[in-house]
């Protein structure tokens, strides 16, 4: 039991509405009159009592990730096509320090190793398991840093 903030009716039950971008408390005859449903006692009985199974599965898409050799793949099907990195530049309308930033280690944007393997006829984007990808843990509420994983990477491979 509430007041209405509208009408100031007291000891009435009162639903949170919006009314001019604010969130007021109104009686059920003021929250009518501006448009809202009022929910019945017996639908929201039948809404507590009748509980519908939601599947928790979802359908997630595949991650790709660039693959270990990339780079390697990358300069030897330029090679064996015949073509320098200026000639690849030209063809693929990419910058020539790009391409021989791909081919020295830096992983391109997805878009760009898609059109690299088309152009190629190679993969340079391989599919990643589930499993393979490992969940970065909290252990305190301080925020982990790189130096963080990197000492429980060495701890771990210390481990082994």
């Amino acid at each position: 039991m509430g007041v209405c903030e509208l009408c100031g009716k007291e000891n009435t039950g009162v639903f949170n509405i919006l009314v001019s971008g604010a969130q007021i408390s109104a009686c059920a005859t003021c929250s009518t009159k501006r448009g809202f449903s009022i929910p019945s006692r017996e639908t929201d009985r039948a809404r507590t009592s009748v509980k519908s199974p939601i599947s928790k599965t979802r359908k997630t898409r595949p991650t790709f990730e660039a693959a270990s050799d990339f780079h390697i793949r990358i300069r030897r099907a330029r090679e064996a096509g015949g073509m320098s990195v200026e000639e690849l530049g030209r063809k693929m309308n990419l910058r020539v320090q790009d391409l021989q930033k791909y081919e020295g280690g830096s992983v391109p944007p997805d878009a760009v190793a898609k059109r690299l393997e088309k152009a190629l006829g190679i993969m340079i984007l391989e599919e990643v398991e589930a499993n393979d990808v490992s969940p970065v843990v909290k252990r305190s509420n301080k925020s982990v840093t790189i130096a963080d994983m990197l000492d429980d990477l060495m701890r771990d491979a210390s481990n082994d």
